[in-house]
């Protein structure tokens, strides 16, 4: 009856609500993620089998252990992952220790519903006499709370790829990692015994942790972790060896387990305990299976997970031994100490307007902070020791944090340099606007990059130009994985007398292969990057502009296109200070080039303006000079652009600061057609049509 499973243990759910609602089944990748798993470590099958072969002749020879209920016979040392980027996923420690509770009732039969068991399965409801211990040292020796936590874009796609961020060694601890979204669209998943150690442990969802924090709470959910830990001390799901319960044909398969009903399983998350599907009333409220009414694990299940402590194959036997205890810090009786810890506040670069407020938030970890000190060089206040502070910047500039964490076990500092940027409020440049990097230092002045990952971050080159011979550049052929997020950051831009605003601009990409499906998103902000929203994405084979390549590529002049993004909505044009981002997600791309910036629109007040100033431009149309006349009743800094109807800067005259009666000339020497003269007087700025002839 029994069914050897070969296959990686995807527990895939749907999101539940608060109100219970039936959430839709989905499908998961277990037939792909097991081939790929053995294709990269080809003893894996090997090992698991070996490790079934020793449960048989285990439970034969009765070595399993005969405590009586209620006495702990393994003691296993645990660890929590969380992999964030200081969003919800980045649970706190009371969540985590929410789910250690649970995960423990749950193995030892101390949920406070075990009544709800129905009293057919009741005499073989088992206490598993498993418990799980939140590691008290590192691997290399250092006092941990059994927490870490890891800032990484891949916690939005996660699989297997956020175990090389960070895992301590599986035959020493039961590592589980918190991610934001797990990209098949999983729950979480575990794999069995028997698979490569540098993957072996839990991916769960964060919202999937414990009941309290971030997770809805639903039976279903917050006991979602016992079910992965079965999985992990491999037992199948109940119907046997798929992902996919309800299907008549699960009679022909089974879990292993001899007293577990032989069952299709539950395919719409319900909770029938009357549900006989293969000759025999079904065990739906086992953990195995997809009900929403999660309460026990069988005597046979706890049989075969005890076999899997003891096998020495599958890395589990090292776990539950007096050396690992003293090595993990898990050992019975240990005087816990208390952490040092770990300073931790966000690492995003905050832009934020002059004269703005930021909040910041003391996220650190691993040990109580006791006390704490904040330094806000440039802000108001500069110090503080709250844990949530706001700070209001009024120069702009780049500023760095400092914050400074204690208890009694010791001090940690951390300083973010620049990671405030504080922007001129109304923006610095005005429309129409054009860039097309031929004179322009990058990153600098107001242009910045996002390089979270710390891989290959935008760069200015002059391989490839759409206009000129150079563009930015995010080199992805190599250093950028799967995954990696990148951004270029525009300076700011005063729309406030702006309607009908329209960005263009000019880019080139090439994938690997056909299975890419890199984005590029634009992104606003009309406070100066304090919070953005998303205008514009291109992603898949719509991106591509060139044939695949491997190679580094580099584009010719028929692989450019140009794309027009429409900022015409009432929240960008006529905003003071607009701020523009181009984020890359790389998945299988290779290079992307990006150029000829322009942003245009309507221009208005000009006309008031020039009024208010008493503005003249003489002669006009002109043929090689044109003069300036301005009334200025108090002292003001002026400053006169010239620029071609593209944005292009021509010409460029600071008056400095006047009053009374300011005269200027501007040089138009070789100069033919319309050109814009732009104006700015302190904070003002409008716009002349000047016209040369020769």
């Amino acid at each position: 009856m029994n069914k050897v499973i070969l296959a990686v243990a995807f527990f895939v759910l749907a999101t539940l609500h608060a109100q219970a609602q039936t959430p839709a089944y989905r499908t998961c990748d277990t037939d792909f993620k097991w081939k790929a798993a053995v294709e990269a470590d080809p003893g894996a099958a090997q090992r698991n089998a070996q490790l079934r072969a020793f449960r048989q002749s285990f439970l034969a020879s009765k070595q399993r252990g005969t405590t009586a209920n209620g006495t702990i016979l393994y003691r296993i040392p645990i660890v929590f992952h969380v992999i964030h980027t200081y969003g919800p996923e980045n649970i706190s420690k009371a969540q985590i220790l929410d789910a250690m509770e649970i995960l423990n009732q749950s193995f030892q039969k101390l949920n406070s519903d075990t009544g709800m068991v129905i009293p057919l399965f009741q005499p073989i409801f088992a206490d598993c006499q498993i418990e799980f211990v939140l590691a008290n040292l590192d691997p290399d020796g250092n006092c941990t709370d059994g927490i870490t936590r890891t800032y990484s874009p891949l916690t939005a796609e996660a699989g297997d790829n956020v175990k090389g961020l960070i895992g301590w060694p599986s035959d020493r601890y039961f590592n589980v990692w918190v991610v934001q979204n797990i990209a098949s669209g999983a729950a979480g998943y575990a794999y069995y015994p028997g698979i490569n150690a540098a993957i072996d442990g839990v991916v769960i969802l964060h919202d999937y942790v414990g009941g309290i924090g971030t997770s809805n709470g639903s039976n279903y959910s917050e006991r979602s972790l016992a079910h992965e830990v079965g999985h992990w001390l491999d037992l199948p799901h109940t119907w046997g060896s798929t992902n996919f319960p309800g299907l008549p044909s699960n009679c022909n398969t089974d879990d292993g387990i001899g007293d577990t009903p032989n069952t299709i399983g539950v395919g719409n998350f319900s909770c029938n305990t009357a549900q006989s599907t293969c000759g025999a009333i079904d065990n739906v409220q086992n953990y195995m299976d997809y009900a929403s009414c999660h309460y026990m694990f069988t005597e046979g299940q706890k049989s075969a997970m005890h076999a899997t402590l003891n096998a020495p194959v599958g890395s589990r036997d090292n776990l539950s031994t007096p050396s690992n205890w003293l090595l993990t810090g898990t050992e019975i009786g240990r005087n816990i100490q208390t952490c040092v810890p770990v300073a931790d506040f966000s690492n995003h670069r905050r832009g934020v307007c002059a004269g703005t407020a930021i909040s910041f938030k003391d996220v650190s970890w691993n040990g109580e902070v006791i006390s704490r000190t904040w330094q806000f060089p440039g802000g108001t206040p500069a110090t503080d020791t709250s844990a949530n502070p706001t700070v209001i910047y009024n120069t702009p500039g780049l500023y760095n944090v400092t914050l400074t964490v204690s208890n009694g076990s010791g001090t940690d500092i951390l300083t973010r340099a620049g990671i405030v940027e504080v922007l001129p409020m109304p923006g610095s440049n005005s429309i129409p606007y054009a860039e097309s990097f031929e004179a322009i230092a990058f990153p600098g002045g107001e242009w910045a990059v996002e390089n979270p990952d710390n891989n290959n971050p935008w760069i200015l080159t002059s391989v490839a130009g759409a206009t000129g011979v150079k563009s930015l550049r995010l080199t992805n052929q190599a250093g950028n994985g799967p995954g990696s997020v990148d951004a270029v950051i525009t300076p700011t831009f005063n729309l406030s007398n702006v309607s009908g605003t329209m960005l263009s601009f000019k880019y080139a990409f090439a994938a690997k292969n056909n299975s890419d499906s890199s984005e590029l998103r634009v992104f606003v902000s009309t406070n100066c990057g304090d919070t953005w929203s998303q205008r514009f994405l291109k992603k898949g084979v719509s991106l591509r502009t060139a044939p695949n390549s491997t190679g580094n590529f580099v584009p010719v002049a028929s692989q450019w296109a140009t794309q027009s993004v429409n900022m015409v909505s009432g929240t960008i044009s006529g905003k003071p200070s607009v701020r523009l981002k181009f984020q890359f997600t790389n998945v299988n791309g290779n290079n992307i080039y990006l150029d000829d910036i322009n942003l245009t629109g309507t221009v208005g007040t000009s006309e008031v303006l020039a009024a208010k100033y008493a503005f003249e431009a003489f002669p006009n149309p002109a043929q090689d000079k044109i003069r300036i006349r301005m009334n200025l009743e108090q002292p003001s800094s002026v400053l006169l652009e010239l620029t071609d109807l593209s944005g292009r800067l021509i010409h460029t005259r600071n008056a400095g600061v006047v009053a009374g009666m300011m005269q200027e000339e501007m040089d138009g020497e070789g100069l033919s057609g319309i050109y814009l003269l732009r104006i700015t007087v302190d904070n003002e700025r409008f716009v002349r049509r000047i016209a040369f002839v020769q």
